[in-house]
């Protein structure tokens, strides 16, 4: 995949702010924006976007603003703590066409960072690399988010560069630009 980035962060407020940026973007492009985060990071992102005046309050019923659970979403494609290649394909690949409606995709997602915070940190990896092979097959934008701290112990080195290794992309600024 061409645009597959990650953001490492070190608190929420400053995941919040990359994430209404790469929302804000999209929705300026007249793209569909597909969010897939937990409640709290949703919550939050909604009160920034509607803040910003990025997306007024009618807007959330857009048909090009879709946001999903993370967990709830995973659960449609884990079999026995493993993503199940066959069904993330075409679970997600369908979410991503249902909501496309012809217009280029973009996407954040969390459901990753769930799966390093549940210690499933094998299974993330390989949910990265799903996420590779189906932009073969579907074309958008992915944004992974994940907490700095998921990384910062000597026995999550190969974690973190297998993260690295599967994203075009890699930021881990640790402060907001001025």
């Amino acid at each position: 995949m061409k645009n597959h980035s990650v953001y490492f962060y070190e608190d929420d407020t400053f995941l919040i702010h990359k994430v209404a940026q790469f929302v804000n973007t999209g929705l300026e492009r007249e793209e569909t924006v597909i969010v897939v985060a937990t409640d709290q990071h949703r919550d939050d992102l909604k009160l920034k976007l509607i803040k910003d005046e990025v997306i007024g309050l009618s807007a959330w019923n857009a048909r090009n603003y879709v946001t999903l659970d993370a967990s709830e979403t995973l659960a449609l494609f884990m079999r026995n703590g493993w993503p199940d290649e066959h069904l993330f394909l075409s679970v997600i690949g369908q979410i991503i066409q249902s909501a496309a409606a012809a217009k280029p995709v973009r996407i954040y997602g969390e459901m990753v960072a769930v799966l390093f915070a549940e210690g499933n940190s094998l299974a993330a990896i390989q949910l990265e690399r799903l996420w590779n092979k189906l932009a073969g097959q579907r074309p958008f934008s992915l944004l992974c988010g994940y907490p700095a701290a998921t990384f910062q112990t000597s026995d999550m080195d190969y974690a973190y560069e297998n993260v690295c290794a599967c994203h075009s992309a890699v930021d881990s600024r640790k402060k907001l630009a001025a």
